[in-house]
């Protein structure tokens, strides 16, 4: 079993603790020193945790005064790498629930078509849900998957509620590398009803092709989400 960093260890402890509101808004973290003590671990280790939390806007810090938890703390999608929505939230499952409003076969649009290259007409399975984050409406997913690829998804469970999982356990699809857009949009009226927000609320748009070794494109999907979870995509050089 690998072992987690304790960095990492921490870093997950207090996301928790702020989701959860034990940590709650303005609050103000102990010293450094004192959360080192806590973990029995080294400065060093907690500044590690400490300074990813503040990269993601959860923390901030004041000079002179110490470390608060922000006023207005968010929960960002880490895009990093495919894999569950509960991986992008760095949320356990008990945390994500999903609202299946459609998991049937249908007629693909001609977007969803030319981008999945497939023929005219030929039929796909459509996946829309809305994901909740500790009973938050977070995003809206609408994923259209070649019929072909795994004609019973329509009527199996969502593993989860998670569409890669299923793929992957149910029907061995290995999803490997994805292509994607992230634009701003405007909540129209059905997607503003789905997760509570005004109509012409800003949102933040994702069109995603998805790929599985040998197999070409095996999802063409569009979400919208609140601004309230923002996009953490980590660069290294």
């Amino acid at each position: 079993m690998v072992r987690v960093p304790m960095y990492e260890v921490i870093y997950r402890d207090l996301d928790r603790q702020i989701s959860r509101g034990t940590l709650k808004p303005g609050d103000r973290l102990p010293s450094e020193g004192e959360i080192a003590d806590h973990y029995g671990v080294s400065r060093m280790t907690v500044r590690q945790a400490v300074g990813r939390l503040t990269d993601e806007r959860r923390l901030v810090r004041r000079r002179g005064a110490g470390t608060f938890v922000s006023d207005r703390p968010t929960t960002p999608r880490k895009v990093h790498a495919l894999g569950p929505f509960s991986e992008e939230i760095g949320r356990d499952d008990t945390a994500i629930a999903t609202r299946v409003h459609a998991q049937q076969v249908a007629e693909p649009p001609e977007q969803v078509t030319d981008r999945l290259g497939i023929k005219p007409r030929q039929k796909v399975i459509r996946v829309l849900r809305v994901r909740l984050v500790e009973d938050r409406p977070a995003a809206i997913q609408d994923s259209w998957i070649p019929y072909a690829l795994a004609p019973a998804l329509a009527q199996e469970e969502l593993l989860g509620g998670s569409l890669y999982r299923t793929l992957a356990d149910r029907f061995g699809i290995r999803l490997t590398w994805a292509e994607q857009e992230v634009s701003a949009a405007a909540a129209s009226s059905e997607q503003a009803a789905l997760l509570q927000v005004h109509p012409g609320a800003p949102l933040i748009a994702i069109t995603r092709l998805t790929h599985s070794d040998g197999d070409g494109p095996v999802e063409f999907a569009q979400s919208w989400t609140r601004p309230e979870f923002p996009l953490f995509i980590r660069l290294e050089r």
